[in-house]
């Protein structure tokens, strides 16, 4: 849009493609859609159509005056019947176009009628008057006077003359007119033999095909050009306002010596303004907000006065659809004196890119869901105030009411969850959700030891308190890790080192049993660097194959016959020696590498099961190699699969292995524990529970699973023979199994003592290092060789 100095005129309002509708009221004219090259030659031809009725009435009434003079001047001449005939003939038929006229500019007949109908219509007309007309020719062989026939001549002539101008607008009607009118008289011209009259019926026909045939093309095909140039025109000015209208820019023109605005389609949109010319610059000017005004006028002042050429900025007009922002354009003209002669201004509607722009700085700093800050905002608060404390907090088995009540269910509930921590903490602490279920809270005030540890509980009890949704009661716990300078010994801590010494006692508060909090300490991030460390060793020991399986003996306590092994996983580090599986195992299952460990002790145990059995002597009754299996190796895999694959690559069948579980996977409440057994089992393998006692034992489990084996928990076989009340529960463990009809195997039998208790109670197998302590396979495989024979004599 144009803004010039003294009578600029620019500024926008929504356009088309905005969210806010355009008044009726102040909406300027909508640009002529663009149309198909089909319909704009209907449309050219219903113009055509209109037009040639519209001329009707006048070429009918002066056709019926013409027709009676002409009679009037036959009359001494010619038959008086036949005269009357022809007269009443062509009065009848020009009054029945007259109506027909009629009824389609004023009956309702271009409504019912197809155009093809109507131009169908106005074909059999024209037909009907040329031969109506072409009998008046006729007369010419029967009148004698030769003023008549001249007068008889001319009225034909002017007939066609007079259908060029008034019924010429259809293709084809004025040649079919003239052809038919004139034939009759032409024939009888060209026929009667003499020169003068032959000659004369060539120059009709001369005549005819000038006026009537060739007339008309030429007519036609400017009238055609004509229409080709204004559909052109009105293409180019729809593109045009179809451009600014997508791209939301108007254009205005000041012109100084006219000290008037000239507006597009879309300025008059923008700006509210009825008139495509505005004569006061003080209109437009107007629109500006008041408090922006001053500055706009003053920027395009000093353009001009610097002869600038061009001038760029943003302002915010209150137009009819309220406030809008604007990017303003202007470009100025002078003469060759140096005066400011025009202004071209263009302004783009930026309404919605400015209100992006504003939402994607909220969105950058505050969470969508809950309202809270959100990482970016808490990590520059974090940087820019004073922090005395940082606490990191998480929902535990969030994730769990996300998969059984889903995903919406979760979004309420860290939305209350948000709404408490808002209510236990004070205005000026920053509380954010960082996402998922993690949040964190700032401290910006000094604050004791004791304060902090009150604001923990206070947040861990207002978290753990049970939420109600949708019929739902709903129990989530909290854990909190706090961070505070001192526990890094600096009152300068930075702020990333802050939050990762928070998140470092977080961690332990989880590890700890969850519901709690946690202090961060030296000692806290020295583990978590060990456990970092311990991790990165894991992944390179697996890459390494730095791992083996060993294998610890299983005997009958009735005769001493190895009838199987465990397969125990062993890390032999280049550095530091052995590590035990105490240390390594939880690290494994933290990081998810125990899941491909697990699946490689798999394989290793199912080829030292097949090699083993198929040594041995016909009739002997197989080994079975127990495997433990890791809860996570156990629900977040494949482990069916797994298994098959073992089986096939190594060749051994599966009931030649034992899988060994803990109780907490029968805790699983999805359904999951029981499908995937119920698969084990049908393939053959058997399965047993690891270190029973111990867990959350339960007769509804070991009724409810396929579970062939009870392993009892070696911490049962230290006091055994010492204690009666640890014995008491082995004798009712192995009762249990009994009635129960489940194997049941000892663990850690280290003593004759404590063999000869678990002989005496009725159990039939154990294992521990009375009878062997975990080997490598190729030392199994040579004390399988060296009892093959005899019995496995126990020692201590």
């Amino acid at each position: 849009m144009p803004i010039a100095l003294q009578g600029a005129a620019f500024l926008p309002a929504p356009a088309s493609m905005t969210r806010t509708p355009t008044p009726s009221s102040h909406a300027a004219p909508e640009s002529p859609s663009l149309r198909s090259e089909a319909e704009e030659a209907a449309e050219w031809k219903s113009q055509l159509l209109l037009a040639h009725y519209r001329h009707t009435p006048q070429a009918v009434l002066s056709g019926m005056a013409l027709s009676a003079m002409i009679a009037g001047v036959l009359w001494g001449t010619a038959p008086h019947s036949t005269l009357i005939q022809w007269l009443v003939s062509v009065e009848l038929m020009m009054l029945l176009r007259l109506l027909v006229a009629r009824y389609y500019l004023h009956g309702g007949g271009r409504a019912r009628w197809s155009m093809r109908q109507w131009c169908a219509v106005t074909h059999l007309q024209t037909t009907l008057s040329g031969l109506s007309w072409g009998a008046l020719g006729l007369f010419y062989a029967v009148v004698d006077d030769q003023a008549a026939r001249t007068a008889l001549l001319m009225t034909l002539m002017g007939a066609c003359a007079g259908s060029a101008a008034l019924i010429g607008s259809i293709r084809g009607t004025l040649t079919v007119y003239g052809v038919l009118s004139m034939s009759p008289l032409i024939g009888m011209l060209l026929t009667r033999g003499e020169l003068a009259q032959t000659y004369m019926g060539a120059a009709l026909v001369y005549y005819v095909y000038l006026v009537m045939v060739k007339g008309p093309s030429r007519i036609s095909g400017a009238m055609a050009e004509q229409h080709a140039n204004r559909r052109d025109r009105d293409r180019l000015v729809a593109r045009l306002e179809d451009a600014e209208r997508v791209g939301q820019m108007g254009h205005l023109i000041w012109n100084e010596a006219a000290r008037c605005s000239t507006l597009s389609a879309e300025a008059q949109r923008q700006l509210g303004f009825d008139s495509t010319t505005i004569r006061s610059a003080r209109e437009v000017w107007s629109r500006v907000i008041s408090e922006d005004r001053p500055r706009v006028i003053e920027l395009s002042s000093q353009a001009v006065a610097r002869e600038d050429r061009e001038l760029r900025f943003d302002t915010t007009i209150s137009g009819p659809f309220g406030p809008r922002d604007l990017r303003v354009v202007q470009r100025f003209d002078y003469d060759a004196q140096g005066r400011h002669v025009q202004t071209l201004t263009t302004t783009q509607d930026i309404t919605e890119l400015k209100t992006t722009q504003r939402e994607l700085r909220t969105l950058a700093f505050e969470d969508v869901l809950t309202g809270l800050v959100n990482r970016a905002g808490f990590t520059q608060r974090l940087h820019e105030r004073p922090v005395q404390a940082v606490l990191m907090l998480d929902l535990d088995h969030f994730k769990y009411v996300n998969d059984t009540l889903g995903h919406a269910t979760g979004d309420r509930l860290l939305v209350m969850m948000a709404q408490r921590l808002g209510t236990c903490l004070r205005s000026q602490d920053t509380i954010a959700r960082l996402g998922g279920d993690e949040f964190a809270v700032l401290i910006h005030d000094a604050v004791h030891h004791d304060q902090l540890e009150r604001i923990a509980r206070r947040l861990v009890e207002a978290l753990s308190a049970p939420c109600r949704i949708d019929d739902h009661d709903i129990f989530v716990s909290a854990s909190v890790g706090i961070a505070v300078p001192e526990s890094a010994h600096s009152a300068t801590t930075d702020a990333a080192t802050l939050m990762q010494q928070a998140d470092t006692a977080l961690f332990a508060a989880k590890a700890g049993g969850r519901s709690r909090h946690q202090f961060h300490s030296e000692d806290l991030s020295q583990r978590t660097r060990d456990r970092v460390t311990m991790e990165a060793d894991l992944r390179r020991g697996l890459s390494e194959r730095q791992f083996s399986v060993h294998f610890q003996p299983k005997v009958a306590l009735d005769d001493g016959r190895i009838v199987g092994a465990e397969a125990l996983l062993r890390w032999n580090h280049p550095e530091r020696g052995p590590v035990s599986p105490d240390v390594f195992i939880p690290v494994a299952e933290d990081s998810g590498l125990i899941v491909a460990i697990g699946a490689w002790v798999l394989r290793d145990a199912c080829a030292a099961a097949a090699d083993w059995n198929r040594a041995l002597a016909p009739g002997e009754p197989p080994l079975r190699i127990a495997v433990n299996l890791s809860p996570r190796q156990f629900l977040n895999h494949d482990l069916i699969g797994t298994v098959t694959t073992a089986l096939a690559r190594t060749g051994c069948r599966a009931e030649w292995i034992e899988l060994e579980i803990t109780e907490r996977l029968l805790l699983d409440e999805r359904g999951q524990a029981g499908e995937t057994l119920d698969g084990l089992r049908a393939m053959g393998l058997t399965l047993a529970i690891d270190d029973f006692g111990t867990g959350h034992s339960a007769l509804s489990y070991l009724t409810k699973y396929p579970i062939s084996t009870l392993k009892i928990d070696k911490s049962f076989m230290r006091d055994i023979t010492t204690r009666t009340d640890q014995a008491g529960v082995v004798r009712a463990i192995i009762s249990m199994g009994h009635s129960l009809q489940l194997q049941l195997v000892a663990e850690g039998v280290e003593t004759e003592e404590q063999a000869r208790f678990l002989r005496e109670q009725g159990c039939e197998l154990a294992q521990g290092w009375l009878f062997g302590r975990p080997m490598p396979r190729q030392d199994f495989t040579a004390l399988l060789r060296a009892r093959a024979a005899q019995a496995l004599t126990p020692t201590v």
